[in-house]
């Protein structure tokens, strides 16, 4: 993974102070990478911290005195691949979370006497279906930053900024695409999770599907877990709203850096 390439930032000694800030940024970020139990949410509000110090950063005139025509149009192409991906992500966990309504909507109306909520489901997982393959193809977006050429301290720095960047969106990727499983494995997937017979990490998507999945396989009535439902569907919602204050500051930095290359 990138993140494995990342080199610890050294700055100077009388180095300011937003500089401190911007490193303990980094550090924070690439421990809560390695730590599998720190929460996406934390994650994404962690990159939204660190490009606050970006922009701050980036609006030192000697900083931006550092930084060659080149690069900055380097650095350019890779925040727009950035913010075509995060607002991807936003439109494919609107698109979820929709469907997830649709279905609590349905499913309280079953208990004054409409009983199917086939349908909704079929849209729901058709609705998982395209998620997953627009999900594929942001992954194949994400390439390994190119750590070989030669680079300032300045630009050293923002090459380290975009791993990180790049690690946090593919855990959010990963996050909404889940498994690839077939319906059989999902059941199995199901039973363990009951059981707990595995440690391994299950997300709120992977539950769900699961559930969703096996109900439209097996083509007979499954007890659909409403409270599994209702947390995905919390857990998007807070998800999305971190997404859409990270967008902001992922606007700004790309402005200050056109500003940097028309100056």
């Amino acid at each position: 993974m990138a993140s494995q390439h990342i080199r610890s930032l050294s700055f100077p000694s009388k180095s300011h102070p937003i500089a401190d800030q911007l490193d303990e940024q980094l550090c924070r970020l690439r421990s809560s990478q390695a730590a599998s139990t720190s929460s996406l949410t934390n994650k994404l509000s962690g990159l939204k911290d660190l490009y606050q110090c970006v922009d701050e950063f980036l609006q030192l005139p000697l900083n931006q005195k550092s930084l060659s025509e080149n690069w900055v149009e380097e650095v350019l192409d890779g925040s727009l691949r950035i913010l075509d991906i995060c607002s991807t992500s936003r439109d494919v966990l609107v698109q979820s979370k929709e469907r997830l309504q649709d279905i609590q909507s349905v499913h309280r109306r079953r208990c004054s006497g409409e009983l199917n909520i086939t349908n909704e489901v079929v849209e729901y997982l058709n609705t998982r279906k395209t998620a997953k393959k627009t999900v594929k193809k942001c992954l194949k977006d994400i390439k390994e930053n190119d750590n070989t050429n030669e680079a300032n301290f300045i630009e050293n720095m923002l090459k380290d900024v975009q791993s990180v960047t790049d690690d946090v969106f593919k855990s959010l990727l990963s996050y909404i695409s889940g498994s690839q499983k077939n319906c059989w494995s999902f059941s199995k997937l199901v039973r363990q999770r009951v059981e707990k017979e595995t440690s391994a990490f299950v997300s709120e998507f992977d539950a769900v599907d699961a559930t969703l999945e096996l109900m439209i396989c097996q083509k007979k009535k499954v007890h659909v877990d409403m409270s599994q439902v209702v947390n995905l569907e919390s857990q998007i919602q807070e998800i999305e709203g971190v997404l859409e204050c990270l967008f902001r500051h992922l606007i700004k930095t790309r402005a200050i850096l056109l500003n940097v290359l028309s100056n």
